[in-house]
């Protein structure tokens, strides 16, 4: 839209001054005759001489009618030219832009999915049987009891031998993955934040720990004995992985 403003500025410009000249070139040569019917017949000896006369005044300008002309029409193709290359470039941009966000949608129900399909199963106390939890619920209960697993949530490769913790892993190399793409992608800003919006709220509320739901509370996790860290009931792994992943967050 700017560029087809800047063009049609400049054009209009242009016409103006090509317009000046062509009436004041038709006048000056349509007014030749007149002149030279004023002035005395004495300083021509014959007819012929006021005709030749005339042609060598009127021809140049008649000349230069020809060439504005011929500007003009060589610069209108241009600028149509210029009009169609900037329709075609605006529609390959809008087809890429369409690609990176079918692209970032794909990412994002691959991340849905993978949380949806996490799996755990819990005893609940006032139940002795074994339930199998789905999805988000079922991290969260996976996170609570962790601790209760016998496993020192310090030693990685101790960790990463459960299950549970391979996967919550794999989401968040995803969760990563997506954030990478939407900064690259080529996309309107309006598409980036409203990705970047909905991947903040599908982690805070699957695997991020309850004090980021309400960020305004203040809430803490409780510090770890063993490091001094505030990791609470998290496995530093996977801990200092969600907070890698926050810098991605638009500021609220």
């Amino acid at each position: 839209m700017k560029e087809n403003t800047k063009i049609k500025t400049k054009n209009n410009s242009e016409n103006q001054l090509v317009i000046t000249l062509i009436v004041a070139g038709a006048l000056l040569m349509f007014a030749t005759p007149w002149i030279f019917s004023v002035m005395s017949v004495n300083d021509f000896k014959n007819v012929g001489q006021v005709g030749s006369a005339f042609w060598d005044v009127a021809a140049p300008i008649a000349q230069l009618v020809g060439i504005i002309l011929l500007y003009l029409a060589l610069r209108e193709r241009r600028t149509a030219n210029n009009i169609v290359q900037m329709q075609v470039d605006a529609k390959s941009r809008r087809e890429i832009q369409e690609r990176s966000v079918k692209h970032l949608h794909e990412l994002y129900t691959l991340l849905e999915n993978n949380i949806s399909n996490f799996s755990y199963e819990s005893k609940f106390d006032t139940d002795s049987k074994i339930k199998v939890l789905q999805g988000k619920r079922a991290i969260r209960c996976f996170i609570n009891d962790i601790e209760e697993m016998n496993i020192d949530l310090h030693d990685n490769d101790l960790l990463l031998q459960k299950d549970g913790v391979r996967e919550i892993l794999s989401i968040l190399r995803i969760a990563e993955h997506i954030f990478e793409k939407i900064k690259e992608a080529d996309i309107e800003e309006a598409d980036k934040n409203f990705y970047l919006n909905i991947m903040k709220h599908e982690l805070t509320f699957s695997i991020f720990p309850y004090t980021d739901l309400d960020e305004s509370a203040n809430l803490k996790l409780e510090i770890c004995e063993e490091c001094n860290e505030p990791h609470g009931n998290y496995p530093p792994l996977i801990f200092d992985k969600m907070q890698q992943l926050k810098r991605h967050f638009l500021a609220d």
